[in-house]
């Protein structure tokens, strides 16, 4: 946990106790979450949760590297917890229970054109099925 209120303070973001809420939900939940599922979650700690201070504080996150944003069928956004740190890296997502894991290994790293195009960014995310769903 401190690694992430760390990554909070370098990033110049202050750790308030929804973003710890936030933070807390997602370690422990272990897979992805809409900003709806979190703010079903947080209202019932916090008193005064609305809606757009959620998706606010999940694109904070975001920014700092905390939080990966996670591409699912309903095409709506879904929000994973980035346990790899700061490194280049994409995802794994569970299908069945949405458990988000890091893949180290990248096929485009070290490839600067395609097509002639100059590469700036990519992302790339793999869904498949975790061991324990499919025991």
């Amino acid at each position: 946990m401190e690694k992430y209120f760390e990554k909070l303070k370098n990033n110049g973001f202050k750790l308030t106790p929804r973003r710890r809420a936030i933070i807390d939900l997602f370690v422990s939940c272990g897979s992805h979450l809409s900003p709806e599922m979190v703010w079903h979650k947080l209202k019932l700690k916090f008193k005064r949760c609305g809606l757009p201070g959620v998706y606010r504080n999940l694109e904070a996150l975001l920014k700092c590297g905390i939080l990966v944003r996670i591409q699912q069928a309903d095409r709506k956004k879904h929000y994973g917890l980035c346990v790899s740190g700061d490194n280049h890296h994409h995802h794994i997502t569970c299908i069945k229970c949405g458990k988000v894991e890091d893949i180290k290994d990248c096929a485009i790293r070290g490839i600067d054109k395609i097509k002639g195009y100059k590469i700036v960014s990519h992302f790339m995310q793999v869904n498949g099925i975790c061991a324990s769903c499919r025991e």
